[in-house]
Formats: C-alpha cells, sequence, structure tokens
C-alpha cells in the first residue's frame, strides 16, 4: 500500500519507519527540515513543505495514496487546516491523530471519523500488558471476543493440543502457533515472530518458544492465564 504520512514529529517518524518496514510504499511530509533531515536514510519520498498552505500539495501526490495520515502534535489550528486541505484535495481515506476532544469533534464535523491518540492507546497497551505479563499482543473484535497471542503456559511444554483441551476446558479455539518471541512481552529484548507453522495438529506437543494465536472471548482467554 502507499502511505502519505503528514507530520514527522516521534509518532509520525515511528509509524513512517514501522510502515517501510514492513514494505509499504511512504511518502513523508514535514515543514520541519530536521525531521526530513532525520530520516533521509530510510524513506526515499521525502517532501519538506507548510501543508497549512494549499499551493503546498502540488507535489504531494494525495490522491494516489490509499491512506493519508495525519500525524501533527500539538498544533491544533495547523491539524485542523490540513485535514480541511486533504480532504477538499479528494484523499481516499484520511487518518488522524487528536489532541483532546474538541479536537476530535472538529474532525468529525469535516466528515472525517478515523481519529486515534497513540499516548492513550499506549497506555491502555501497557495496562494491559502489565495486568497480564504473558498477553503479548490482542485484537478486540467486539462482542467480548479477541484475538489473543499468548506465551505457552510453562506447565504445558511437551504436551499434546489434544491432551490440553483447550476449547473444552476454556471455551478457546487455537488458531496457529508461532515461533521467535524468545521473552515475555515487556521485554525489550524481545524477537519478532519469524515463523508460523500453520494449522495446528492436534498431536503436536507444545514447545517453549511457541506463542498461541487464540480465538475466544477476553474473559476466557484470561481465565485460562490465570490459572498459570
Amino acid at each position: 500500500m502507499k502511505f502519505c504520512i503528514i507530520g514527522l514529529g516521534s509518532f509520525g517518524t515511528h509509524l513512517a519507519r514501522q510502515l517501510v518496514k514492513e514494505g509499504h510504499e511512504i511518502v513523508a511530509v514535514d515543514n520541519d527540515p530536521a525531521h526530513i533531515n532525520g530520516l533521509k536514510d530510510e524513506i526515499e519520498y521525502l517532501i519538506q513543505a507548510d501543508c497549512t498552505n494549499m499551493n503546498a500539495f502540488h507535489e504531494i501526490p494525495i490522491q494516489e495514496c490509499d491512506v493519508v495520515i495525519l500525524a501533527i502534535g500539538e498544533n491544533f489550528e495547523a491539524s485542523i487546516s490540513i485535514a480541511a486541505n486533504v480532504q477538499q484535495l479528494g484523499a481516499k481515506r484520511i487518518i488522524s491523530r487528536i489532541i483532546n476532544p474538541l479536537h476530535g469533534r472538529l474532525l468529525k464535523l469535516l466528515k472525517i471519523d478515523e481519529l486515534l491518540i497513540p499516548e492513550a492507546m499506549a497506555a491502555a497497551w501497557l495496562a494491559r500488558t502489565l495486568k497480564t505479563p504473558d498477553l503479548i499482543n490482542s485484537v478486540e473484535l467486539g462482542g467480548g471476543y479477541e484475538i489473543a497471542q499468548v506465551a505457552v503456559p510453562p506447565p504445558w511444554i511437551g504436551v499434546s493440543l489434544q491432551e490440553v483441551d483447550l476449547r473444552g476446558r476454556y471455551d478457546l479455539n487455537l488458531v496457529t502457533i508461532a515461533k521467535g518471541r524468545g521473552a515475555s512481552a515487556l521485554s525489550s529484548t524481545r524477537q519478532p515472530i519469524n515463523r508460523v507453522l500453520g494449522i495446528p495438529q492436534p498431536t503436536r506437543l507444545f514447545e517453549a518458544d511457541d506463542v498461541l494465536v487464540l480465538f475466544g472471548k477476553g474473559s476466557d482467554v484470561r481465565r485460562m492465564m490465570k490459572q498459570y
């Protein structure tokens, strides 16, 4: 996919680097030359421009991008102005960082509904991780259901999926097993997942570096983890 990121502060820079790492094409824009220089060796398409000025968009291919992400920090007025400009140019999809609820309400008046507060998202993730350290990641699907990545409980190592009976005991489905995370969710030295094993066989024995990808109620995931 092709993303345009406007605003290369801490959030925008980290996001750009992550998307590049995942193989996406990035158009990165900022009016601060220091932010541009900080990414010159990592991102090919960098543009120094003040996007509050509509003329700046002559060199920014907004309509060619699948998603435009407004990653602007504390400049409330600039964020609103740029959002209006990007929308006027016919962006296919706009996602905007917001600073406070008022900022969010004003963007919704512009019909921009995909809003995020990175600090709140990070805090929620950290709180969840501190509460359940072996919960590596989770995606809420609605209705109390989620997909969760969980480090294999130590008592299960050397035991088969059939013997553990996840569905019967916890009403959970094992979607797949991943490999490569050698530490807990809070570890800065944790290795990324580098292999997925496909559909698990009932007779396969769990191994110490297994990461279980589970589907079910979040309450059942935590009930299972609480026992171990």
